[in-house]
């Protein structure tokens, strides 16, 4: 195991990184668990580990004019309480691991896991979340639609830092959350389901739709939503099947030990097409 480096502000951190290859370190529920070790004993790093969670700077939630801000130390538990944070992101978060989980894991470390079962990615990418990249070389921002780029693949390079998440300020009539597990809360997805609609009159002026656990990444279609808006929404009532067939055609699922590809498949159209009927009806 390498060195263990405890930074106390955000300027030691990124220091650090432009110093030494390293495990970045905040609530470690993910990376824990990915370098476990033999019972009994420690877990096996063989980079150095940098700890940032006593960095003051990113541990903040607020909002200004470019949307809402959630620093990258800010507890999922602290999130989940916070006056600022969208409902959407909250229904989300109380399905999301333990209580004990949710008090140390953080947003960022949910979403550099880079897993197709990451609950919360679902949610950043249909509220278009963007992360604030940082290094000794600058500062970068990247969507979270293109900063996970595969499983466990990111777009981080070895030098940088996630310090802070922000979601842009939307304006949208209903956003919803569901998710398919083997139990209501504490459990790995075995899909995931997020929308979110704005009507204009008897119109669809905006839509969203994103999916997670039904590709390598969650996933939106950008093309689909640009076809449903400015949609009736009688002529929705007439093409609901056609949408649920299509959109079952952009998701590509997976066998894995908590669920079947076809499963998977027949749950997400089900779930499409449920929430296209009841948005044809004028939504509720």
């Amino acid at each position: 195991m390498g060195q263990k480096i405890i930074a106390r502000t955000l300027s030691e951190a990124i220091e650090a990184l432009a110093k030494y290859d390293c495990n970045i370190v905040a609530g470690g529920s993910d990376i824990m668990l990915q370098k476990r070790n033999t019972a009994g004993e420690l877990p096996r790093f063989e980079k150095d580990v940098l700890f940032i969670a006593n960095i003051e700077e990113l541990h903040k939630e607020y909002v200004d004019e470019e949307g809402l801000h959630i620093g990258a130390t800010m507890t999922l538990e602290e999130i989940l309480r916070h006056e600022l944070t969208p409902n959407v992101l909250k229904d989300c978060l109380k399905e999301l691991a333990s209580v004990n989980i949710r008090h140390f894991a953080t947003l960022p470390g949910n979403i550099a896991n880079a897993s197709p079962a990451g609950d919360t990615i679902v949610v950043d990418i249909l509220l278009d979340a963007k992360l604030k990249l940082t290094s000794i070389r600058g500062v970068r921002y990247v969507s979270a639609e293109d900063f996970v780029q595969g499983v466990r693949k990111i777009d981080l390079a070895k030098d940088e830092l996630i310090e802070e998440i922000i979601f842009p300020k939307y304006d949208f009539d209903k956003l919803i959350w569901f998710k398919v597990g083997s139990r209501k809360a504490e459990s790995i997805s075995k899909l995931a389901f997020a929308a979110a609609y704005k009507l204009d009159g008897e119109k669809i002026a905006s839509i969203r739709l994103a999916f997670g656990s039904v590709f390598m990444k969650a996933i939106r279609s950008h093309e689909l939503e640009k076809e449903l808006e400015g949609m009736s929404l009688k002529e929705l009532g007439s093409r609901v099947e056609e949408f649920t067939e299509k959109y079952g055609k952009v998701i590509s699922p997976i066998d894995d030990q908590r669920s079947t590809k076809s499963y998977r498949l027949e749950v997400t159209k089900n779930i499409v097409r449920d929430f296209l009927t009841t948005l044809a009806k004028g939504g509720n």
